[in-house]
């Protein structure tokens, strides 16, 4: 009996051993076959994401003087830009390493300009230039600063008039241009080819200045301004173009001085200080205003001017035969001041004008302008 015991007992645990050893190969296979699994499924979802599409914030900045712009991806237009506002900011998704851009006018199949979108930068800037013709990548400031007393002088590109304008002329213009272009500015008389000026324009500038001075005959892109020989006193020449028919010149400009407050400037009192103004429409010889004694703060004494027939003290340059009289007191002063500064220059640039009245009498009276902060 125990023997039939102890037999079966071995059976069992020999049974037992067998199932378990069955058991745990079945698990290890089962464990291999996640792990291949593991193994290949991480590598096929590594490939689905390889390369991902990327969202970029796209800005567009510009200008364009004409048409509507379209900007297109794939084939579908993103955005556009008008005259009025020359600026989209859109969102795009870029795959692989970068897209195209393209811009076209609206309603027109023809692409005037192709930019790339880079797939590595989430924030992107494009900017452009659109003349109406051509569009460029970027824009030049050109700042224009000069004085025409004679004629309309007109600011001329590839034959394309960007700007006009006589008398103080103080303008930004927008130049289209490529970083590595240079381009041609001409300033002529409005009406003629014949340029009196050429300015270039380069594209590695963001911004450019241009000043002159055109006095009817010549252009100056540069006047030499003098320095005071005494730093206290200031250096002052004048030119001279008369535009009222009854003028008899030529004429002097006299100075004269007095308070700005409680005063007229004819008014004031009459210095030695002259100038003898060419007939010619040149420029004058420089004469050194000395400074006024001091009043305090502020300093209300200051200087004006008068112009007179050459030789005279007060006799009016104008044939007043058939003018509404009196001619008024008025008559030959200029009706404001001038600033005055210790070592500094002053170029006036004159002219005159008639102010005709029914009831009290006529005034004719200079003009002026200083340009010489345009050559500092």
């Amino acid at each position: 009996m125990v023997k039939m015991n102890c037999s079966i007992l071995l059976q069992f645990i020999f049974l037992n051993k067998t199932y378990m050893k069955k058991n745990i190969q079945i698990i290890f296979c089962s464990c291999l076959g996640m792990m291949f699994l593991l193994m290949f499924g991480c590598k096929k979802q590594e490939l689905a994401v390889e390369s991902p599409p990327n969202v970029i914030d796209l800005s567009i900045k510009g200008t364009t003087l004409t048409d509507t712009l379209e900007f297109l991806k794939d084939g579908k237009v993103i955005g556009q830009t008008t005259k009025s506002n020359g600026d989209l900011n859109v969102k795009v998704i870029v795959k692989g390493e970068g897209a195209e851009l393209q811009i076209r006018s609206k309603g027109k199949e023809a692409i005037l300009s192709k930019r790339m979108i880079s797939a590595a930068e989430k924030l992107q800037n494009i900017t452009y230039y659109f003349d109406g013709d051509k569009i460029f990548s970027k824009v030049v400031a050109l700042s224009i600063k000069g004085y025409s007393g004679a004629e309309e002088l007109e600011f001329v590109m590839d034959g394309q008039v960007l700007e006009s304008g006589s008398d103080v002329i103080n303008s930004v213009l927008s130049i289209g241009i490529e970083a590595d272009q240079k381009r041609t500015l001409q300033i002529r008389k409005k009406g003629t080819t014949v340029p009196l000026m050429d300015k270039e324009i380069i594209g590695a500038q963001s911004a450019a200045s241009l000043t002159f001075f055109y006095d009817g005959t010549k252009i100056f892109d540069k006047i030499d301004l003098a320095v005071p020989t005494n730093p206290a006193n200031m250096i002052v020449n004048a030119s001279f173009t008369n535009k009222v028919g009854v003028f008899l010149g030529p004429i002097d400009l006299i100075f004269y001085k007095g308070a700005s407050t409680g005063m007229r400037p004819f008014e004031f009192t009459a210095t030695t200080l002259r100038i003898e103004l060419p007939a010619d429409g040149s420029f004058s010889k420089n004469i050194e205003l000395p400074p006024l004694p001091d009043s305090g703060a502020p300093n209300l004494n200051v200087y004006s001017f008068r112009i007179v027939k050459r030789g005279t003290l007060t006799e009016l340059p104008y044939d007043m035969t058939n003018e509404f009289p009196p001619a008024r007191p008025e008559s030959g002063f200029f009706a404001g001041n001038i600033t005055f500064t210790a070592g500094g220059a002053a170029v006036f640039i004159l002219g005159d004008q008639i102010i005709p009245d029914d009831w009290d009498g006529t005034i004719i009276r200079p003009t002026m302008k200083d340009i010489a902060p345009y050559f500092k």
